[in-house]
């Protein structure tokens, strides 16, 4: 019961920080005022509702609701990969049917558009490769909860934990890295190359499971060090049919514009049809 309240408590907490930023947010001079609002989230979101969440336990707590109630308007809550797969769609000119937009920050996943729509599957898991395990040979026997996957071994935070651990560094980051990359440190020069390797074979996986006629990516390492993309292009030559793979055309606010193409979808019941924005 305790835990239960404290959930609640951390919970509020955190929509009230939300709705701080947006009431500070300046005087965009607009004519009707907010008409929508989309968050982006980390994590499991099925019906407006997040199921899960690796980095918040938010429980019961209703993050829509209380929105809803603050601001009179609608409020939409989806996946950060799925805005991010929204955004290449709805912000390009080309025509897209069918792609995936591979999104690796605090965690590693995937948003998928077939057939022009949003695939989310049955509970909103679809995408969710964060979750893939990565079994070894001594970890066979173990509990299939215990096994690493691709949020613990190579999302951005993690392999920036790797990078502290082969500089043998007391402070980290993902600048410090890229630096070193630069500099030709052995060490971090290995690890790019195994992150590579499981990016290979992670695309390797999408291709088989959706057949995208493109796939983005959008993560901060391989922006910053664009050698990764040639790199896993290499490693894929010999697959027959291999889509193109491209950077995301705006790593930062991919989310940010898959949110508002979201959110202008829901204010004019569109919810199914696509938007064609010019930048």
């Amino acid at each position: 019961m305790m835990r239960k309240r404290l959930i609640i408590y951390l919970s509020k907490k955190i929509s009230q920080m939300m709705q701080n930023n947006i009431d500070h947010l300046p005087n965009f001079g607009t004519v009707e005022g907010l008409q929508a609002i989309s968050i982006g989230m980390f994590g499991n979101v099925y019906q407006n509702k997040v199921v899960f969440s690796p980095f918040i336990d938010f429980g019961n707590f209703d993050i829509r609701q209380f929105f809803e109630t603050q601001y009179h308007v609608p409020v939409v809550i989806e996946n950060k990969a799925n805005l991010s797969a929204i955004f290449e769609q709805d912000f390009s000119q080309q025509e897209l049917e069918n792609i995936v937009s591979l999104m690796i920050n605090e965690g590693v996943g995937a948003g998928v558009i077939i057939n022009r729509q949003l695939f989310t599957g049955n509970y909103g898991q679809a995408g969710e490769i964060g979750r893939l395990i990565i079994p070894t040979q001594k970890n066979e026997r173990r509990n299939l909860s215990e096994l690493p996957n691709l949020d613990s071994e190579w999302s951005e935070n993690a392999i920036v934990e790797k990078g502290k651990a082969a500089t043998k560094s007391t402070h980290y980051s993902m600048t410090e890295l890229v630096s070193d990359y630069d500099d030709h440190n052995e060490g971090i020069r290995d690890l790019v190359e195994q992150f590579c390797y499981r990016l290979a074979v992670l695309t390797n996986d999408l291709v088989a499971e959706y057949d995208p006629q493109m796939i983005f990516f959008n993560a901060a390492i391989i922006d910053q060090i664009p050698e990764i993309l040639k790199n896993v292009q290499m490693k894929l030559s010999d697959v027959k049919i291999l889509p193109p793979l491209v950077m995301s055309k705006d790593v930062k606010y991919a989310t940010l514009l898959g949110g508002a193409s979201l959110a202008i979808r829901t204010m004019l019941h569109m919810e199914e049809t696509r938007l064609i924005f010019h930048r």
